[in-house]
């Protein structure tokens, strides 16, 4: 048995909430969010939830939380990535700890999504490593694996996300913010396109 907040969490991210929801910019539903998970995130800041490292679906919850949810909750605040240091030592040790492969895929995409959310180049490796290992069957693996190499790119040309920039009270180059123009156009149309393409974008 896993704790009950871990269930909850993993109840509302996967049966409550329709999979194009979970990427979409909405205040209501950020809200939603903050209103019922806020104080899970603070104790799980505060290492309270550590525990639920010790099984492979409440260490899920705990990655939604610190990777899904603050996005949410923290929409357009630098508190957004407070956590992302700690969701990524929790993936790696979840990976060796061979979590991943007790999971299904849309499970599995939320475990690595925090490698996709680092600004090291070796997260991202590591990613498209697992991506192919373990998401190769995913109904959506050809966008997910666009969409991600789309990041990547930011990182071996900045070493940073440049979107972030403003957020974190980082000093934007004038090339990242020709790249950002550039990013944001390209983006418009192909969301436009191919709305699935978008599906996957919480950095």
């Amino acid at each position: 048995m896993i704790p009950e907040k871990a269930q909850e969490i993993l109840d509302f991210w996967f049966k409550e909430t329709p999979a194009e929801k979970r990427f979409k910019k909405d205040q209501a539903f950020d809200q939603t969010i903050k209103d019922r998970f806020l104080n899970d995130y603070e104790l799980a800041s505060q290492n309270e939830y550590d525990d639920w490292q010790d099984q492979p679906m409440s260490t899920l919850a705990l990655i939604i939380l610190f990777d899904q949810f603050s996005r949410n909750m923290f929409r357009d605040n630098k508190k957004a990535f407070a956590q992302d240091h700690k969701a990524r030592l929790i993936v790696n040790d979840a990976v060796y700890a061979g979590y991943l492969e007790t999971m299904n895929e849309s499970q599995r995409l939320f475990m690595l999504l925090p490698l996709i959310h680092s600004e090291e180049i070796t997260d991202h490796d590591m990613a498209y490593y697992l991506l192919t290992k373990y998401l190769s069957e995913h109904e959506d693996f050809h966008n997910i694996k666009k969409f991600w190499k789309d990041h990547t790119l930011a990182i071996k040309k900045f070493h940073r996300y440049p979107h972030r920039n403003n957020v974190l009270g980082r000093q934007s180059t004038e090339e990242e913010i020709a790249f950002l123009k550039e990013r944001t156009r390209v983006r418009t149309r192909l969301c436009g396109q191919r709305p699935k393409t978008c599906l996957f974008d919480r950095t």
